[in-house]
Formats: C-alpha cells, sequence, structure tokens
C-alpha cells in the first residue's frame, strides 16, 4: 500500500497496544515503524533495475523481518528509552503486530511481498486491494486524529475496526467476483494455463481478471454494482519479440516477477515489457489493446544497455480513470 497508509496503520495498530503506558507518543512511533519495511528503498541508488525488482518488498517484508525485526527494535527501545514505562514483551509484541500489519495490507495488493525471501523469492500476492484505497486509508486517519487531539483510544480501535472490516469485504469481494470469473470461463470451454483477479483502483467493487491462455491473455472486468455477461478482449503478449534478446537476465527479472502477464510491444530499436496485472492505461473505454499502455512497463535496447523503467503513459491517465468509472456502472 502507499506511505500514508502504512505510516496511519502503523499509528493506529501501536496506539491501540501502547496507548497506556505512552499515550500519544505511540502514535509518532507507529508511524515510524510502519513506514521502516518501506525503507528499503534506500538501497535503490545501488541497485540497478533489475536488482531492485528483487530487492523492494523482499527480506524486509518476510515473516522472518516481522519477528527479528521486532526483537531488535524492542531491545532497543526498551534499552535506551522505555525502560521504566513498558515492559519488553509488550514492545516486543506491539511491533510484531506493527510489522505483521504492514507486510499483511501489502500481501493484499497485486504487488504482493516475498514472505519467505530470501530462501525464497516468490510474491504471494492476493490482489484484493489496490494499492491506494482512500475508503481503507481514511477509517484510520480519523481514528488517528481523534486519538492525537483527544488522546482517544475508542475513536482509534473504531477507525481500526472500521478500516478491518472493509479489507474483510475486500476479501469477500475478490472471492465472488473471481469465482464468477472462473465458472464462466469454463462455461465457455477456454482453456486457462493460470488467472489472477485484481481489485481495480480505488475501491472493491469493479474486479479484473486475466487469464493465461496458449493464444494470450483474455482481460475481462466484473460490477458487483451491475453485474452484467463479463466480455473478454484478447491481448496478445509477443513474447516472440523476446528472441533476439537471448537469456538476457533483465528479461527473466520482468517474466518472474509478473507471474507470465508479461505484455511485449515493440519500442524504437528495442522493446517495452508490461506487467499486465497493475492496470492498462487506455485512451477511450473501446480503445484495442495494441494502443494500450500500461502502469507497469520497462524498456530494453538491441543495443545492450541496461533495461530502464518506463516513463508512466500519463496523457491518457484521466480517460482510464473514466474507463474505469463507465465500468463500474455497468458498461462493457
Amino acid at each position: 500500500m502507499d506511505s500514508l497508509t502504512q505510516a496511519a496503520l502503523g499509528a493506529s495498530v501501536a496506539y491501540a497496544c501502547w496507548h497506556k503506558p505512552l499515550g500519544k507518543k505511540a502514535l509518532l512511533w507507529g508511524a515510524v515503524l510502519g513506514t521502516l519495511p518501506d525503507l528499503d528503498i534506500v538501497a535503490y541508488p545501488l541497485l540497478d533495475t533489475v536488482e531492485r525488482l528483487y530487492w523492494h518488498r523482499g527480506e524486509s517484508h518476510s515473516v522472518w523481518f516481522i519477528f527479528l525485526g521486532a526483537l531488535v527494535g524492542a531491545f532497543f527501545l526498551h534499552r535506551w528509552r522505555w525502560r521504566e514505562h513498558i515492559s519488553f514483551e509488550r514492545l516486543f509484541w506491539g511491533i510484531v503486530a506493527v510489522f505483521g500489519t504492514h507486510v499483511l495490507i501489502d500481501y493484499f495488493t497485486i504487488y504482493g511481498t516475498q514472505l519467505l525471501a530470501p530462501f525464497s523469492r516468490y510474491g504471494f500476492a492476493h490482489g484484493n486491494m489496490f494499492i491506494i484505497d482512500p475508503l481503507y486509508t481514511l477509517p484510520l486517519l480519523f481514528g488517528i486524529g481523534f486519538a492525537l487531539v483527544y488522546n482517544s483510544p475508542k475513536a482509534n480501535f473504531t477507525g481500526l475496526w472500521i478500516s478491518s472490516l472493509y479489507a474483510l469485504f475486500s476479501l469477500a469481494s475478490h472471492g465472488y467476483a473471481h469465482h464468477v470469473f472462473t465458472k464462466d470461463l469454463a462455461r465457455q470451454g477456454l482453456h486457462v494455463n493460470a488467472s489472477i483477479t485484481m481489485a481495480t483502483p480505488f475501491n472493491t467493487l469493479l474486479w479484473r481478471h486475466l487469464a493465461q491462455t496458449p493464444e494470450g491473455l483474455l482481460m475481462g472486468y466484473y460490477s458487483l454494482l451491475s453485474p452484467r455477461p463479463i466480455v473478454y478482449e484478447r491481448v496478445k503478449q509477443h513474447k516472440e519479440l523476446l528472441a533476439p534478446f537471448g537469456d538476457d537476465a533483465s528479461i527473466r527479472a520482468v517474466e518472474w516477477f509478473s507471474k507470465g502477464f508479461l505484455v511485449v510491444q515493440k519500442e524504437n530499436d528495442g522493446i517495452r515489457l508490461s506487467d499486465a496485472r497493475f492496470g492498462e492505461i487506455r485512451s477511450s473505454i473501446d480503445a484495442p489493446p495494441h494502443t494500450w499502455g500500461y502502469l507497469f512497463s520497462w524498456t530494453l535496447q538491441k543495443d545492450g544497455s541496461p533495461m530502464q523503467r518506463a516513463p508512466r503513459a500519463e496523457q491518457n491517465l484521466k480517460e482510464a480513470l473514466h474507463a474505469t468509472y463507465q465500468r463500474l456502472m455497468g458498461a462493457h
């Protein structure tokens, strides 16, 4: 999730755990601890584009970090700051709760986390929440706002419960939508190698589905607000464009990261590799797939220069969001 959400979640969880011994200070320390796992990006200047893919949400988002990081954090905070105010055990389990909820909410996104890093680089991702969702974040902000002004544990608990219930709703909504997609694909007799359902921007009512088939990707949308027959668009992956690059490490990294949901497009003297899971940017709701841009893309040139993160196609972002709204309201 975005940094604001993670800081708010950390502040809310820490205040729920430590409001009695620490008071409002728990909010500040929770926000700092809630942001800490995402500080893996401070190593970016030392890493190339490929290394960043493996590093971000890797070790700092693993189950080992939750407990080892909490052990180290509790040791230092207890020894040098709060020995007289709070027990080591309470500090430890509070930090476990902050780190654990950070990793959990990132697992809910399509980016996911490498929960077993460095022993496994598999990216665990569920896709039931978009990386920015105000309906999840706002209750947290209201709760910690009241806690900051009025030192109110009840208001903080209320905000945390509302956001948690929303997360549970997203899981149920995601599960239902995924069932609808898979049942519909089976009804049509389509051979699917792998499939994934994911939330669309800023909501958990419109769902997007990607299915890998021998002929390419199938993409469809389903709205809980206005259920209609699903119309799938076929997206050609054009993996034949990878042949001139041989066994390139950059391509292997993107294929690993995208879990096979990779779209390749020719661009100047090279290629653009896009992870279709993160959404397409289209000029209109009926724009053909070969005209789409994607939110997560990289460029690779034939001259042997390192792979680069492609700039986002901002010019059609407004139209893409409008297309999302149209689909939410029932348009195909």
